[in-house]
């Protein structure tokens, strides 16, 4: 049985699930759409070039895996943008070649700076959130999905990821948000990490 001629199929949670070309989810979403960092070395090795750039001896090294394989690593790293080599670093050192995660690192005393702004803003949506429940659940008993049997509770996920993307989308617009770049394999993405709170308990 195949999909209806003119059916376009359907749009899930994350575009990291689906097999569709086009962009519709999380700009970042495309790391995980296009296997970028698919196995653990590779995130092992941006965890250690985050901390501080290193050579390919030194990861073979710390990890314990041949060099040749941390190379191949490195490789695939550099080819998906994910991965660059640390101009400054090879000024101190110009014999050696050592990398940097290209994407912006966020430690925990700079996620300091703005964390109580973030926390701020986030309860007023909460209280906005809460407040429009009455109108969601008016909305939702006039749906299909109540008669098929799926609650209330079932689709209050789905209505925050919309208004989470419709924002997202708005800021985009008005260029307050940069819409996800186009990399050299194709790939559309914008990532960034962050340390989790537990590093510095």
């Amino acid at each position: 049985m195949s999909i209806p001629e003119g059916y376009k199929g359907l749009y899930f949670p994350c575009e990291c699930v689906s097999a569709r070309k086009e962009n519709y989810s999380d700009p970042w979403a495309g790391v995980a759409k296009n296997r970028l960092i698919v196995d653990g070395s590779k995130e092992q090795i941006l965890n250690l070039v985050a901390k501080e750039p290193r050579t390919i001896s030194q990861l073979a090294k710390e990890l314990k895996i041949a060099p040749p394989t941390v190379h191949a690593h490195i490789n695939e790293l550099l080819a998906s943008e994910l991965l660059r080599d640390s101009a400054e670093w090879e000024k101190l050192h110009p014999k050696e070649r050592y990398y940097e995660p290209n994407f912006p690192v966020v430690w925990a005393e700079d996620r300091a700076e703005f964390e109580e702004i973030c926390q701020k803003m986030s309860e007023k949506f909460v209280e906005m959130f809460e407040r429009a429940r009455p109108q969601f659940e008016q909305a939702f008993d006039k749906m299909t999905l109540a008669e098929k049997g799926w609650e209330f509770a079932d689709l209050t996920q789905y209505f925050y990821a919309c208004i989470q993307r419709g924002a997202r989308k708005t800021l985009e617009e008005r260029g307050t948000l940069p819409a996800a770049e186009k990399h050299r394999n194709g790939a559309e993405w914008i990532f960034w990490a962050e340390e989790p709170k537990t590093n510095r308990k």
